[in-house]
């Protein structure tokens, strides 16, 4: 990867921006695991460099984004709490919207995580004043409103937030890479929706096109295959539902498997319970998170 500096870099400015815009494009491409230890190394570089200026610390905020993000990943919700905070704060502090709004709005994904929907809405709230771009109020609204509100079967207010997601998606431009948002994450979180709200059908529609967006291997491949899986299971599809999260597990390395995607696949063992055997399918899931 690209921060292998032994004795901090000749160019700080120039060099840390370049990092930064490495790990947020190549976030997908390497162990969540592997990749937070060099965003932890390059953050350090910079902190130690003794740069207290607008730019170092700008970067520095979007690092300890990255790395809260990475926490989430590796199922660490007090790592990526602290660090999304310190992110959020550091973005408030330069008057910088768009870190401190993606930071809060990440804060919320990860307290609906935590099965905190009332926490996840509070947080959005914040997290939507901080929003002023088209693109940047789909985010927050699709990552922090739908879940919550399908969990709390708030129907009507759904309702709502979906019709406002889709008209700022309509009106959005696409940015790639870790800190932007696209179609593909657009109707994942459509589809978690419409599954806890109890419409598979829909849910899987969304679900198929959020994997029409996807490079099949990839980490969002993989959430998205597993979200199908659990729409055929909730129209009690068990034998398809196993066939699709199987394909997941058989295509994504053990090291490589977000821990997001293993709790989507935990999830959808307790859906077949009852009426589909799912032996194997707990089997590969508990391998995977031995590894």
């Amino acid at each position: 990867m690209l921060c292998r500096w032994e004795h901090g870099p000749t160019r700080p400015g120039l060099d840390y921006i370049h990092a930064l815009d490495f790990y947020a494009q190549r976030y997908s491409h390497y162990p969540p695991r592997a990749l937070a230890a060099e965003v932890s190394r390059c953050r350090s570089l910079l902190i130690g460099h003794g740069d207290t200026n607008t730019e170092a610390r700008h970067i520095i905020g979007w690092l300890s984004a990255l790395l809260g993000n990475l926490a989430h990943h590796t199922d660490d919700s007090a790592g990526a709490l602290i660090h999304l905070s310190t992110a959020a704060r550091i973005g408030t502090e330069i008057g910088h919207a768009h870190l401190t709004g993606w930071s809060l709005g990440a804060q919320s994904m990860v307290a609906h995580a935590r099965h905190r929907p009332t926490q996840a809405l509070d947080l959005a709230d914040q997290a939507a004043q901080h929003a002023h771009t088209p693109l940047h109020r789909a985010q927050i609204t699709a990552w922090c409103r739908l879940r919550p509100l399908a969990a709390l079967g708030r129907t009507e207010e759904l309702a709502t937030a979906t019709t406002q997601a889709r008209h700022h998606m309509d009106a959005a431009q696409e940015r790639p890479g870790r800190f932007g948002f696209d179609q593909a994450e657009f109707h994942l979180h459509l589809a978690e929706a419409h599954l806890s709200a109890g419409n598979p059908a829909a849910a899987a529609a969304h679900a198929q096109t959020s994997l029409a967006h996807k490079r099949a291997g990839s980490p969002g491949w993989a959430a998205a295959t597993v979200v199908h899986a659990r729409a055929h299971a909730a129209q009690r599809q068990g034998q398809d539902a196993v066939a699709v999260a199987s394909s997941a597990l058989e295509a994504i390395p053990a090291g490589q498997l977000r821990a997001t995607t293993r709790g989507r696949l935990t999830a959808l063992v307790r859906d077949l319970e009852g009426y589909h055997p799912a032996q194997g399918l707990r089997a590969m899931v508990h391998e995977h998170g031995q590894a």
